[in-house]
């Protein structure tokens, strides 16, 4: 039997990870790839409790949204071969509407660090939602302040108002890209510097599954759509790291040396999804940015989400001990609750758990 407390120090190293390094890009036969975790949604219902939770409530998510969100099967069920998370308009008042919709992640459930995301899905078409598959650090070891610190990685964002056609009116265009990746990190996040990231145009966007795909390696990632690259970043050239008087700990810059969970949600309104408003755009009939009277509910529609490992990787994140497991999976399989002391030198960050079991 353990004891019931358990100290295990746990040393990652930032600057040299014990896996082989393949350049991004570099990577994408379908023969290298493992899969390691999947749904399918072959069963209907709430999704499976075994791979996905919920994030609740209301509060915006920072960015002043208008949903709350549920575990309700009206905001999130599987039908017919697919996973539908749905907005719904929940009162027939249009002069202000409230919203209720779902936040599905997997941080409690499956996390990677490294590896290949594949997500089939098609998004919503209305002015005011704000669709999104993302993820999000799990155990947060870089730094006390979760967001941006620790990262954030956009593999699609949408916005409907960008396929509105009076917005396409008074910008004077027939389209706007509509699809959009990407990365945040301390230094580079859309509060400072607008992150590191690219956009395009996918005109069926809305109406026919996509393949929104994301490859991850120690020294940099990739994002693809249908099999096609269109967003490459490096890990040295690419995110402004200083050349002259390097930093040891590049973790402000580079924040992707550990486990991240995914998140797919459809949020209403908010400073992005609800840009198209009428103190942006003085002949936008929308107060708020949302069409109240368009057509809800709104959903984001998902075949299948798939997490593959590379075959050149560890089965676990590596540690300075060849062959030791990695502790914060052990202490998950065995339902144990630990808390993470940090500190950062010289690039090295040591972390010490207090684990109870």
């Amino acid at each position: 039997m353990a004891p019931a407390n358990l100290k295990i120090l746990l040393t990652t190293l930032l600057q040299t990870a014990l896996v082989s390094v393949v350049p991004a890009g570099d990577a994408s036969s379908s023969s290298d790839w493992n899969l390691i975790w999947s749904d399918e949604f072959e069963y209907s219902g709430a999704p499976d409790p075994e791979k996905w939770g919920y994030d609740l409530g209301a509060g915006g998510g920072g960015n002043g949204e208008r949903q709350v969100y549920t575990d309700e099967l009206e905001n999130a069920r599987v039908e017919n071969g697919s996973l539908l998370i749905q907005a719904v308009q929940t009162n027939g008042d249009t002069r202000a509407p409230t919203y209720t919709s779902a936040r599905l992640v997997t941080r409690e459930k499956k996390s990677i660090q490294y590896g290949r995301v594949e997500v089939r899905a098609i998004m919503p078409n209305e002015t005011g939602t704000w669709a999104a598959i993302w993820m999000l650090p799990t155990d947060a070891l870089f730094s006390d302040l979760y967001w941006p610190n620790n990262g954030e990685i956009d593999i699609v964002e949408h916005v409907g108002y960008e396929q509105d056609p009076l917005s396409l009116q008074l910008k004077g265009v027939n389209f706007l890209n509509n699809l959009h990746s990407t990365i945040h990190s301390e230094k580079q996040n859309f509060l400072n510097s607008g992150g590191i990231g690219a956009s395009t145009y996918l005109e069926e966007i809305s109406t026919q599954f996509n393949v929104y795909a994301f490859e991850w390696f120690p020294d940099g990632m990739e994002f693809f759509i249908n099999g096609e690259s269109y967003l490459r970043v490096d890990r040295e050239t690419d995110v402004a790291i200083p050349v002259r008087n390097r930093p040891d700990d590049t973790t402000p810059w580079w924040p992707f040396d550990q486990r991240f969970h995914l998140l797919m949600n459809l949020a209403v309104g908010g400073n992005w999804g609800g840009h198209f408003n009428q103190d942006f755009y003085g002949s936008s009939p929308h107060p708020i940015g949302i069409d109240y009277n368009g057509n809800w509910p709104q959903t984001m529609e998902v075949d299948y989400v798939r997490m593959y490992e590379h075959s050149s990787m560890l089965s676990e994140p590596a540690t300075v001990v060849p062959g030791m497991i990695n502790p914060l999976d052990y202490i998950a399989e065995r339902g144990g609750v630990y808390e993470i002391l940090r500190s950062t030198k010289r690039g090295i960050a040591t972390r010490c758990i207090e684990v109870h079991l």
